[in-house]
């Protein structure tokens, strides 16, 4: 009963070709399809996987070699880490390239870049200790140090 209930939910096609899930998905257009089966909600390739090749080892994944979310053809599915997934997300060029986000725009700053300046500027003349800085300006005698020795904000010369 729950395989007829599931494959009635997918438009099979060819071993070649992606089946695609006909029914709920996480994302209406793109997204991987959902099935409430057996108490609670389950992603539709990841069941297609277990009817047709078994259980799911505890730690992997259920990946696409189609790239396609809502392909539930067991021939386009692999298992693998989610590492593995990522990697061949990477091969695919599928990944965005990752552009860590610095200085003033970054959403737990506090300070920028002209304080980062002035801190330099006035720990090099002397006279003034980290942790006077660090009170002066809000932050911690960790983050000066950092600042003063160029570890962070490195950008701002």
């Amino acid at each position: 009963m729950v395989d007829a209930r599931f494959w009635s939910k997918v438009r099979v096609g060819s071993p070649q070709e992606c089946w695609p899930w006909t029914a709920a998905r996480l994302n209406r257009k793109l997204g991987y399809g959902q099935i409430f089966m057996n108490g609670r909600r389950q992603l539709a390739h990841r069941v297609a996987w277990q009817l047709c090749r078994g259980p799911i080892p505890v730690g992997m994944v259920v990946a696409h070699h189609c790239d396609n979310p809502p392909c539930c053809n067991p021939a386009h599915l692999f298992l693998g880490t989610q590492a593995d997934n990522l990697a061949d997300m990477r091969s695919k060029g599928r990944a965005a390239p990752f552009e860590p986000i610095r200085g003033e725009g970054h959403p737990k700053g506090r300070l920028t870049e002209l304080q980062v300046r002035e801190i330099r500027r006035r720990y090099a003349s002397g006279g003034v200790r980290q942790v006077d800085l660090a009170g002066e300006f809000g932050v911690s005698q960790h983050v000066i140090s950092g600042i003063v020795r160029g570890r962070y904000w490195a950008s701002v010369a």
